[in-house]
């Protein structure tokens, strides 16, 4: 579920810039399990679309993709 409130405005992708996280949601499929509620709102980096995220991962290759929200990626990228 988007959220419209800061830092989240209404964006599709959050990217959890933590470095031991590294992790990137997929908003609009959301689950429980992401656990986005506990991450720290500086650590939160807001993107529109998937071009930003491939354009993202192209810069940061040491990031994945949740493994609840986005699982079709995550078993794709993290083989």
């Amino acid at each position: 579920m988007r959220r419209k409130n800061h830092p989240y405005n209404g964006r599709r992708y959050l990217v959890d810039i933590n470095p031991l996280s590294k992790i990137i949601h997929d908003l609009e499929h959301e689950k429980k399990s992401c656990n986005i509620h506990k991450i720290i709102k500086s650590h939160v980096k807001m993107l529109d679309n998937q071009s930003q995220v491939n354009k993202f991962l192209l810069l940061n290759r040491d990031y994945n993709f949740c493994k609840c929200c986005m699982p079709e990626k995550h078993r794709y990228y993290n083989k």
